[in-house]
């Protein structure tokens, strides 16, 4: 999928709801991404691997939650994210995916839960307690989760060094976290701030959680001066936000169809669109457009940040830096396609169709956009 930038301000994104939102359709304005993209030769088996393993702790077996799961082609996305990685070590990355797509799906968003803010942090404490000590039972035995969690713990500790095992959890913890935050927003029934919504977001969609897989399965460990300086923390998080407001863009449909069905209408929005058309008091065809270029802006300064610290890089974080570009381009890629995204819930596949398209044209601005929280990733280091 390729495009010039010349439609990008002539062309308006579009939003179709069709027969009563039986059928939602969504065009997205071409998308800046000159990163690379490629998927894992294995990334089927990897999936169909994937899945037998989640359903042998009794998750996702059956009907809508098992349509949902194997949707969401997990070895698809991490293996988009490292296409070359072995695949009997990328494996146990895309395990963890399919763990916490399962539950996010009932615990954080749509699912049962999705407005018990005390039993999602219950249940999150005692998954973080299973991720640092695996062998404990916290709570007692007989939750699936746990135990998919325990058996995760045990091969990341095989697999990996004491620091990258203590980025793993603290990844979590980061992420439950924002979701307890998340759980705020949506028990006061308010939609919340430009600024608050992009910081956060990064962590709302397990960024650090996601990517603390990645030096476990490459074998390497990226020194602590290399890994927390400024400059690398700076492009890790342009990296999980530029996905995180991807995934917004790709997620828009699905959200409006289940929006149509909800049984009272929400004033909490949670998505990237509606908080700009909410604050800037823009309609939906322009807020899709300022979205994108949002997008567009934090993958140019990711660009040239990365190419600013490559050459003084040693080779596990070169390493690391070229998943983070992966990550961009595959996550687009993955989620335009991901059943996830185009079967809301599980019973209603083709419901929600969204068309995007690449330019290699960048954006004029360079600088940074007026969100305080994020201002910081334009200082120079």
């Amino acid at each position: 999928m390729t495009a010039t930038r010349a439609g990008v301000l002539g062309r308006t994104a579009a939003v179709r709801e069709q027969a009563g939102a039986q059928r939602v359709r969504v065009e997205l304005p071409p998308r800046y991404c000159p990163l690379p993209g490629a998927v894992h030769p294995d990334a089927g088996r990897l999936n169909a691997r994937a899945a037998d393993w989640l359903n042998g702790y009794g998750l996702c077996r059956d009907g809508a939650q098992r349509v949902r799961m194997t949707g969401n082609d997990v070895g698809g996305f991490y293996g988009r994210i490292m296409p070359r990685a072995p695949a009997g070590r990328l494996q146990l990355a895309v395990d963890w995916c399919a763990l916490m797509f399962a539950f996010d799906d009932l615990h954080c968003d749509e699912g049962p839960a999705s407005l018990r803010a005390g039993d999602f942090a219950g249940l999150a404490t005692r998954l973080l307690r299973v991720l640092e000590a695996p062998g404990t039972v916290p709570g007692g035995a007989g939750d699936p989760f746990l135990e998919a969690a325990g058996d995760l713990a045990a091969r990341c500790r095989a697999e990996g060094t004491a620091v990258q095992v203590r980025r793993m959890v603290d990844g979590h913890r980061a992420w439950f976290l924002a979701v307890l935050w998340e759980f705020g927003c949506r028990l006061g029934d308010r939609t919340p701030s430009l600024d608050d919504y992009a910081h956060l977001r990064q962590h709302t969609a397990a960024g650090t959680a996601t990517t603390s897989w990645l030096e476990i399965v490459d074998g390497t460990e990226i020194p602590g001066a290399e890994m927390d300086s400024p400059v690398v923390r700076a492009l890790s998080e342009l990296a999980f936000t530029t996905a995180a407001f991807d995934d917004d863009l790709f997620s828009y449909g699905k959200e409006r169809w289940l929006a149509a069905r909800a049984p009272r209408p929400a004033r909490c929005r949670l998505n990237l669109v509606d908080i700009l058309a909410a604050e800037h008091g823009l309609d939906l065809e322009a807020a899709l457009a300022a979205a994108v270029d949002l997008c567009d802006r934090l993958t140019l300064r990711f660009v040239r940040l990365r190419d600013q610290v490559l050459p003084g890089a040693g080779e596990p974080l070169r390493q690391y830096l070229g998943h983070l570009s992966h990550l961009i381009r595959g996550n687009l890629e993955w989620g335009l396609r991901a059943g996830r995204y185009t079967n809301p819930d599980g019973r209603h596949p083709g419901a929600v169709r969204t068309t995007g398209s690449f330019t290699t044209v960048a954006p004029r601005a360079d600088a940074p956009p007026p969100i305080p929280s994020i201002a910081w990733w334009w200082d120079r280091f």
